[in-house]
């Protein structure tokens, strides 16, 4: 399985099927995607980054478990004799009365985990694949993979008790980090401690950059140090487009129902959801400022008092 802007290595295809041929319980197997268009812009670079540590370090750890949660579209195998019992309901796969037209790949991924079978991975496999070098259609790309991710997440939790903890575990991590990180930036904002927030905001950075120092030596190259950057991106831009994948993730694709005007909807929802986002952070700013101003005048009409 692979997409259809896909560059394959000769020696991919043998790689995954050395995986399968190893172990008659493992129904799936993805390799390493690899940027091709990752000089053409900074979102494209940093994509790159981001998919080194996504491949090499995370969906390596959750094969080391059998639990690949995601076998992306770019570069998968599948058993076929796994595939031929369910292939039509993934075909025809809804999500609240609309029929999905994204994401097949994480289903197609869980059909397989919901059957028993690990999904693994190889980096020996390789790919190049291309990815968004505009910021709009990069955002949009993340929206579309967020619906996705949070509509399986509920397909997927029905099957951790058929595989290893770890799989448990990083799903409720992943699923629940962004409401609690969105829930601590309110909390910090309205408490109005500017230290508090500066140091939260350090730490997020650090961690970034302990994360991209780490893989810097795994990969052996000074390049992943940038992935600590990702961290800025992630907070200014994946949060609230996180936020707004959940607020609309009933327009899973095409719905059957003729309703000409639905992409015009979505749109003007999520231009008004992500206003409203600025617009709370805005007003946690001026709240603080406003906290700060009248604690530092209390302040000094105690030192005249004292005076």
């Amino acid at each position: 399985v692979c997409d259809s802007d896909t560059m394959l290595d000769p020696a991919s295809s043998v790689e995954m099927v050395k995986v399968l041929e190893e172990d008659p319980m493992v129904g799936g197997v993805g390799g390493d995607v690899q940027i091709l268009n990752k000089y053409d812009s900074w979102i494209s670079f940093l994509s790159s980054v981001r998919y080194w540590m996504a491949f090499n370090i995370e969906r390596a750890c959750q094969s080391y478990f059998g639990c690949v949660q995601c076998i992306s579209g770019p570069l998968g195998m599948y058993r076929n004799s796994l595939l031929h019992e369910f292939v039509e309901d993934w075909y025809n796969q809804e999500f609240m009365g609309s029929q999905c037209s994204f994401g097949d790949d994480r289903h197609l991924t869980n059909r397989v985990l919901s059957l028993g079978y690990a999904t693994k991975y190889t980096a020996r496999s390789k790919c190049l694949t291309e990815t968004p070098i505009e910021y709009l259609r990069w955002l949009n790309q993340q929206t579309r993979w967020s619906k996705s991710y949070f509509r399986e997440w509920l397909y997927n939790a029905m099957w951790f008790h058929k595989h290893h903890l770890w799989m448990t575990y990083e799903a409720v991590i992943t699923g629940f980090f962004p409401f609690f990180l969105i829930a601590t930036v309110i909390q910090l904002f309205y408490r109005g401690k500017i230290w508090n927030i500066l140091l939260f905001l350090l730490t997020v950075q650090l961690v970034g950059l302990i994360k991209s120092s780490f893989a810097s030596c795994l990969r052996g190259n000074i390049v992943m140090v940038f992935m600590s950057l990702y961290s800025v991106l992630y907070m200014s831009s994946l949060l609230p487009a996180k936020m707004f994948a959940i607020a609309t993730i009933n327009k899973a694709g095409e719905s059957k129902k003729p309703f000409s005007e639905s992409k015009q909807t979505v749109l003007i929802v999520g231009t008004l959801l992500y206003a409203c986002y600025w617009v709370m952070l805005l007003t946690l700013y001026v709240v603080l400022i406003n906290k700060c101003g009248r604690r530092k005048k209390g302040q000094q009409y105690d030192m005249v008092l004292d005076v």
